[in-house]
C-alpha cells in the first residue's frame, strides 16, 4: 500500500484504479492447485461483478466463470453466499484504501493535497461506498463481530498516511503548525461539510458549480492561506503553482 505515483502516471479516477488492480489479479492464474491463488481470484471476481451491480444481484456462475474456476470449487472454498460476499467486500475495502493512500509525488503542495483530497471525495460520494452501509454489510458484521476489528488497522493506515503528508509539508517549510490529527480534521472539514454530509443526510448529491477537484483546490488554498508559511507564499508566486489549476481547467475543457 501507499506506492508513489507522479502526475503523469495518475490513474483517471478510483474506478480506473480499481479496475486496473482487479484485471491484474484475475490475469494471474498461477498454480491451479494453490487455494490461496484461487481464493484471491474469486474475491477479485466478486468485486469485479459488483462494480456494475449490487451484492443482491450477484451471480455465482458469473463469478466462477470470471475467476476461472468451477462452481463446485467456488463453494468448496466459500461454503455460503455470506462468505463469498464478505471476501469481495474485504477486497474492495482494501482497494479503496490503496487508492486513498496511493502517494502522489509532486513539488506543488496545492496540487498534491488537492489531488489526495479529491480522492476522498471520489470514494465517499460514490454509490458503491454507500452500499457498504447496506443491511447486508450489517448482517455480515452481526455474523462476524471481528469484522470491525479487521477494519480498524485499515483506518489507522489511512490516518498515518495523512499524518505523513502533513509532516512532509512541515519538513518542506510550508506549514507553520506542528502536524497532528486535529489539523488534518481542520483541513478535511470544509469539503466534508460541502460534499459528504449533505449526500449522506439528504440523499441529494452535491453538484459543483465548477468541479469537485476545483472545490478541493479551493479548500486546500484556504487552508494553506491560513496555516501556510511565508515560504509557501513566496514559492507559490515564484514557481507559479496556480498554473496547475489553469492546466486542469484547460484539460477539462478539451
Amino acid at each position: 500500500m501507499g506506492a508513489g505515483v507522479t502526475a503523469s502516471q495518475e490513474p483517471k479516477d478510483v474506478d480506473a484504479f480499481i479496475l486496473q488492480q482487479l484485471e491484474l489479479m484475475l490475469s494471474q492464474k498461477g498454480n491451479r492447485l494453490d487455494s490461496t491463488n484461487r481464493r484471491q481470484r474469486i474475491a477479485a471476481a466478486v468485486h469485479f461483478e459488483t462494480l456494475s451491480k449490487n451484492y443482491t444481484q450477484l451471480s455465482v456462475p458469473a463469478v466462477a466463470k470470471r475467476a476461472g474456476v468451477s462452481t463446485a470449487t467456488l463453494y468448496r472454498l466459500f461454503p455460503d453466499d455470506n462468505a463469498l460476499y464478505e471476501a469481495g467486500y474485504n477486497l474492495g475495502l482494501q482497494q479503496y484504501l490503496d487508492w486513498l493512500t496511493y502517494d502522489f509525488v509532486h513539488p506543488n503542495p496545492l496540487l498534491r493535497l488537492a489531488t489526495l483530497l479529491d480522492r476522498r471525495v471520489q470514494v465517499w460520494t460514490r454509490p458503491k461506498a454507500m452500499e457498504a452501509l447496506s443491511p447486508l454489510y450489517y448482517m455480515i458484521c452481526d455474523r462476524d463481530p471481528n469484522l470491525s476489528a479487521r477494519v480498524t488497522p485499515y483506518l489507522k493506515y489511512s490516518s498515518d498516511f495523512w499524518l505523513g503528508q502533513f509532516k512532509k509539508l512541515k519538513a518542506e517549510g510550508y506549514l507553520h503548525l506542528e502536524p497532528d490529527w486535529n489539523l488534518i480534521e481542520i483541513f478535511w472539514g470544509p469539503i466534508e461539510s460541502l460534499l459528504f454530509y449533505p449526500t449522506v443526510q439528504t440523499d441529494l448529491p452535491y453538484v459543483s458549480d465548477t468541479s469537485k477537484f476545483e472545490d478541493c483546490w479551493r479548500a486546500t488554498d484556504d487552508f494553506l492561506t491560513l496555516y501556510g508559511t511565508p515560504h509557501f507564499q513566496t514559492n507559490r508566486n515564484k514557481l507559479n503553482w496556480d498554473a496547475d489549476l489553469a492546466a486542469f481547467r484547460t484539460a477539462k475543457s478539451v
